[in-house]
């Protein structure tokens, strides 16, 4: 079972909300769609089981061309589940669950013990049985959802469309929803999802349809599709994608938008290209508020969590293998950045015989320094007060500033 679009485009008038897609999306995958609010996604379920008619191209579903397919034919080859469903009748859960056979049912036929057991059945698995007299409208969102997807799956279609199901409901039945849809992709459907929630969509899809006014943003796996790049060119949103360690599947975090101002001292005009010297988690809370200058950072640790966060805003990184001492390489790239850069930000480090050499290098430099104290060196200094000399040295330094934090400098919105 396959469904595909080929070179489909669709228009509301004379705005084109499709823009000559052509895709195939086959059983056994569960497909996310994402994008930006407008970019054309319900529009491109409806255009799939045949609820809008495509200004140009076809959608071949199951090898038919589904523009030359009765609705009740439709309905046996596709399901589709909008956003809302509004049901203006007082009926019970069963005789929703029921209303997903009539697409099997003759005209002057009645519900046969087939069709009843197919629906007992779907009440058993979804655990409906104490909701089966309730009417519809009681029932929780969460619980209206689980009794649309049931109708839904009562169709017996191999291919199931979903526009937002979890977007009013609380985790708990997000979660609950998305895994009764993986249960029925091992079962050999191809189940198609609208979804706002990119952290949603990375745990449970198996396949990401990015899409953006109309077009193809990008399709492919995960790793493919979500990523920082395609997520800030289609969002307008700067984020971080890491890896949950616990899931195994990747999660996005935003980036609050932050506008810094010029800083407080001379030349701060012509500011671009910044350096801080961090380590041990010393800069987490700087090096995001930094991303709209040209960064570098180091000399650190690989697997700091420093090093960790700076490689995911695709800073520039001098970097060392996990507890080793700065080499001689590093030492000559950072006195080589420092000589280029308009600033330099000394992070609330603690120092080490192993990390001593960035401090060495620093009071070398004649550049704008920044010097982040939250805590005083003596309580940071693990190298017998070398680390402490040298540090107080920078600190009497002309050009140099110290702050309790980056906020006394920078403006943030």
């Amino acid at each position: 079972m396959t469904i595909e679009c080929q070179n489909i485009s669709f228009k509301y008038g004379e705005n084109l909300v499709l823009k000559d897609i052509s895709i195939q999306f086959e059983k056994g995958y569960l497909y996310g769609v994402i994008g930006p609010n407008g970019s054309g996604k319900t529009t491109f379920l409806k255009v799939l089981c045949g609820i809008l008619n495509s200004n140009y191209g076809k959608v071949i579903a199951d090898k038919l061309n589904i523009k030359k397919l009765s609705i009740r034919e439709i309905a046996k080859k596709i399901a589709y589940v909008p956003q809302s469903t509004l049901i203006n009748f007082d009926f019970s859960v069963k005789e929703i669950v029921m209303m997903g056979r009539y697409a099997h049912v003759g005209r002057f036929s009645q519900i046969s013990a087939g069709d009843k057991r197919i629906v007992n059945d779907l009440i058993d698995k979804f655990n409906l049985h104490e909701l089966i007299d309730r009417s519809f409208n009681e029932l929780s969102g969460g619980e209206q959802q689980k009794v649309i997807l049931a109708r839904a799956i009562a169709q017996q279609s191999k291919i199931i469309l979903l526009d937002e199901p979890t977007i009013h409901l609380d985790i708990q039945y997000q979660i609950e929803f998305m895994e009764l849809l993986k249960q029925y992709i091992k079962d050999g459907m191809l189940i198609i999802i609208v979804l706002h929630d990119l952290n949603l969509a990375s745990q449970f899809c198996d396949r990401i349809f990015l899409l953006n006014d109309g077009c193809i943003k990008a399709f492919g796996s995960i790793k493919e599709v979500i990523t920082r790049e395609n997520i800030k060119s289609t969002y307008n949103i700067d984020v971080i994608v890491r890896k949950n360690l616990f899931t195994n599947s990747i999660y996005v975090t935003p980036l609050r938008k932050r506008v810094p101002s010029t800083l407080q001292y001379e030349n701060s005009n012509k500011l671009k290209r910044i350096h801080v010297i961090v380590g041990g988690g010393s800069a987490l809370d700087i090096l995001p508020k930094l991303k709209n200058y040209d960064i570098s950072v180091g000399i650190v640790n690989v697997l700091d969590d420093d090093y960790i966060l700076a490689s995911e805003l695709n800073y520039k990184i001098i970097s060392e293998a996990p507890f080793s001492p700065i080499s001689e390489e590093s030492s000559q790239k950072l006195k080589t950045t420092l000589n280029g850069v308009d600033l330099i930000i000394l992070a609330d480090v603690i120092f080490g015989k192993n990390n001593l050499e960035n401090l060495k290098i620093l009071n070398e430099i004649d550049k704008e320094i920044i010097i982040i104290e939250k805590t005083p060196i003596e309580n940071r200094d693990f190298t017998e007060g070398i680390a402490t000399k040298i540090y107080n040295d920078i600190k009497s330094k002309k050009k140099v500033k110290t702050v309790n934090d980056l906020q006394d400098l920078f403006n943030f919105e």
